[in-house]
């Protein structure tokens, strides 16, 4: 890694280095006049001599831009260093990343899911209204701040956006682009390209469920592991994981979760809406962003009973892919039934190693 500190980019003096990643390098930085304090994002020599890693950061930059809302990063600036490398400046933020926090604190009670989930739901919902499509939405991507009134999520790394109206080369970095395997929707895993805001959903509910457990929704010790999960399998219920979360709950996780996009819900704040009726609570997605933790818990506590929702029959499931795979039954079905994922799952790899 070069060592920037000092170096003036544009109208501002680099500071301590303070986080790194894939694509580059985080700066606290001050300007020289009015002495504002931001981090600058400065890509990693290796990656800046790459086209495709430089267009996905430029994407980043152009998208950020664009959408300005209080739960997406601000980012106010884009550049080039004196060695030939972009850095994009943003606001200062003050906090850890979700991924972090749930590492060091575990699962959330449902209050505090409730406000992070509608928080993250308005968030998704604008930029689906500009078109723009996340992609690769996961606990990494979603910074968690202080406010006046609790805590305030930040969405980051809109350089993997899918634009509804796609606009210049396409974008096809493995494991950046296509999406952080752990998150991606089962239409990710398969290689398909048809990618709409149900897809962000998909990752939406499996981070709720992260939120409630503390636990990955899908993990495993291999990608094709985690792949086949997301293709073929469901989470463990979070009622039964975590008590203090009723089976309404897991209800609207597993509509989330479908394999096939057109049973999810439509929508982020559907799904957010579905989430507050399973706690009882108005379905008012921006009042619960911004209520109080104490507030929140509060109302929970008050709402009536919600009876529990009978599980679905298997007629009920739809057609997607955890429907069709049948749990028990001769060898030679189940048998043709791996081949068949497995198949998929080759497919869908080296269809995204073609792009």
């Amino acid at each position: 890694m070069v060592e920037r500190t000092g170096q003036r980019f544009g109208a501002y003096t680099l500071g301590p280095h303070v986080a790194d990643g894939s694509m580059g390098a985080i700066y606290q930085a001050l300007h020289d006049q009015t002495r504002e304090r931001v981090a600058i994002k400065v890509l990693h020599p290796h990656v800046a001599r790459d086209a495709v890693a430089v267009e996905r950061f430029r994407r980043e930059y152009e998208t950020a831009k664009s959408l300005r809302h209080a739960h997406i990063i601000e980012v106010l600036d884009f550049g080039e260093t004196a060695d030939g490398a972009e850095f994009m400046t943003m606001e200062f933020l003050e906090g850890e990343e979700l991924s972090l926090l749930l590492a060091r604190k575990g699962p959330f009670r449902p209050a505090r899911t409730v406000r992070v989930a509608c928080q993250l739901a308005i968030a998704l919902h604008h930029a689906h209204a500009d078109g723009v499509i996340h992609r690769d939405l996961k606990p990494d991507n979603i910074f968690v701040c202080s406010g006046s009134n609790g805590e305030e999520i930040r969405v980051l790394d809109f350089g993997s956006v899918k634009l509804q109206v796609e606009i210049g080369p396409k974008l096809t970095m493995l494991g950046t682009t296509l999406g952080s395997p752990c998150y991606m929707s089962p239409e990710q895993a398969m290689g398909k390209h048809d990618v709409d805001p149900r897809t962000d959903v998909f990752a939406q509910a499996a981070i709720m469920h992260e939120l409630a457990t503390g636990e990955v929704a899908f993990a495993g010790p291999v990608i094709t592991e985690i792949l086949r999960k997301i293709v073929a399998e469901d989470p463990p219920a979070v009622s039964i994981v975590n008590p203090e979360y009723p089976r309404a709950f897991d209800e609207v996780l597993r509509k989330g979760l479908r394999k096939d996009k057109l049973e999810r819900f439509g929508s982020s704040m559907e799904l957010a809406e579905a989430m507050l009726a399973a706690f009882g609570l108005e379905a008012d997605v921006e009042r619960w962003a911004s209520a109080p933790v104490d507030e929140i818990e509060k109302s929970i506590g008050d709402a009536p009973n919600i009876p529990p929702v009978p599980p679905e029959t298997p007629s009920a499931l739809g057609t997607g892919v955890a429907a069709e795979l049948p749990t028990r039954g001769p060898r030679g079905a189940r048998l043709t039934i791996g081949v068949i994922v497995a198949a998929a799952l080759i497919l869908g790899g080296w269809l995204l190693l073609r792009v």
